[in-house]
């Protein structure tokens, strides 16, 4: 038979897919479970941390299934496809006739209409129809919205609206997900996090990302000038930050301290203050002077380290003591000349002339202990965060014109009773926030009834 429907092709079968609702619900299910998932599970981690934490078994498993950089694997950015491609086919699809029905509005207060609609009102007036639709629609224009007059065989019609925005809130509010969307699969693919500590008076230029898989080049270095610590009496850290330079083209074109929450930026790659520690094991700094008190040099000497000076021999920091025999902090030192037995002697922080007493050439003088920190640097680049920005602002109005905005109508139809005078129904509806409207509607019926009167 002619009438028999038609197989749908494989082109419709995919197109149904793809405006399904239930594709939508199951799709946000499960972007929402994952992204729990990956809320328990810390990111980006070495691979010694989850060792430490999982069994083997499930460090492998979880190891191939991406939960360890989940936002950036595969599957979850077909996740972020999916649903993009799903909310924008179901725009797509509802999209014409919503917008059909704005641009072409039942303008007809008929029977059919008026037994829909709840809130309405009947009366009669002497005069002709022209008469009261011209003082109707004057009223209207007043207090509501300009009405569309429409003459029917022997009726007149008047229809006016406002509020048809909120019609589209809600397209809005699915463009600014598709937007959101979109920024992060941009951020995803072409975006990286990482972490890298950076000692004082060094620079890198790569940084590891995705738990230390792989190193992910700047374009650029960064210099570590120096890092300072401040701490509260207790010892506690009160506030840490490092000076930054970026040098570029072999010139340093960014300089900036940063501390948390105030980070540094260059070319789209954002690096926060993350962490401190020690670099390395801490040195002893050591004064040296001539017998006539004329400077020499500064000796930096790590623990037993030798460190030669020219025309004297070698000096060695062997032994440290907080309190040496209630003097305070003092530095045990070795001396070793050539042809010569090396001899020991301690220097006290807090006695700088304690040295002249051995009869030597050179005299030592213990400045204190002196360790190198390491700033610890959290590495960002994201190019889809001003796609997701955008997205965000496009929610915020999406959801003012669909939740705080109504497609309120008034419809006024005039027609010759057979009683010869001129009947008159008021009829309105809102496509939302009805009680609102319904005292609205009152008004409109006080100011429509009194025309002309």
């Amino acid at each position: 038979m002619a009438d028999e429907k038609r197989a749908p092709s494989l082109i419709d079968r995919i197109w149904d897919f793809f405006i399904s609702v239930k594709l939508a619900i199951v799709t946000l299910i499960v972007l929402a479970a994952t992204s729990i998932l990956g809320t328990i599970i810390e990111q980006n981690q070495p691979p010694e941390k989850y060792h430490q934490i999982y069994e083997d078994w499930a460090f492998v498993l979880m190891d191939r299934l991406n939960l360890f950089d989940m936002y950036h694997s595969k599957w979850f950015l077909f996740l972020l496809v999916l649903f993009t491609v799903n909310l924008s086919c179901c725009t797509i699809d509802r999209f014409p006739r919503m917008l059909k029905v704005v641009r072409n509005p039942r303008t007809k207060l008929d029977g059919s209409l008026e037994k829909s609609l709840s809130l309405a009102d009947r009366w009669k007036r002497k005069g002709t129809l022209s008469e009261w639709a011209g003082k109707y629609a004057a009223a209207l224009s007043a207090s509501f919205a300009k009405p569309k007059v429409t003459e029917d065989g022997s009726e007149v019609h008047l229809y006016a609206e406002t509020g048809v925005a909120s019609r589209f809130g809600v397209y809005v509010t699915h463009l600014s997900i598709i937007i959101i969307f979109i920024g992060a699969i941009v951020g995803n693919v072409f975006g990286f996090k990482g972490n890298v500590n950076v000692p004082e008076g060094e620079a890198v230029t790569q940084v590891p990302v995705r738990g230390g898989t792989r190193m992910q080049d700047l374009g650029f270095t960064v210099r570590c000038n120096s890092f300072s610590l401040e701490t509260y009496p207790s010892g506690q850290p009160k506030a840490y930050k490092s000076d930054l330079s970026v040098i570029d083209g072999g010139r340093e074109v960014l300089r900036k301290t940063i501390v948390v929450n105030d980070p540094l930026q260059y070319k789209g790659i954002w690096f926060y203050q993350a962490s401190y520690g020690q670099a390395g094991g801490a040195t002893a700094q050591v004064a040296v002077a001539r017998k006539d008190g004329t400077p020499v040099r500064m000796l930096a000497l790590a623990a037993n380290e030798p460190v030669p000076i020219d025309g004297y021999g070698v000096v060695r920091g062997v032994n440290y003591e907080q309190n040496f025999q209630g003097s305070g902090p003092a530095l045990q030192v070795v001396v070793e000349k050539p042809g010569q037995p090396s001899s020991s002697f301690w220097i006290v922080q807090g006695r700088p002339d304690l040295d002249r007493q051995r009869a030597d050439s050179l005299v030592f003088s213990f400045r204190g202990l002196s360790s190198r920190m390491f700033t610890g640097l959290q590495v960002a680049k994201d190019p889809g965060v001003n796609i997701v920005w955008l997205g965000c602002a496009l929610m915020v109005i999406g959801l003012i014109m669909a939740f705080f905005l109504s497609h309120q109508r008034v419809w006024v139809r005039l027609a010759r009773g057979t009683d010869g005078r001129v009947e008159v129904v008021l009829a309105g509806s809102a496509s939302r926030n009805r009680i609102a409207f319904e005292k609205r509607f009152e008004k409109l019926q006080t100011g429509v009834k009194a025309a002309g009167q």
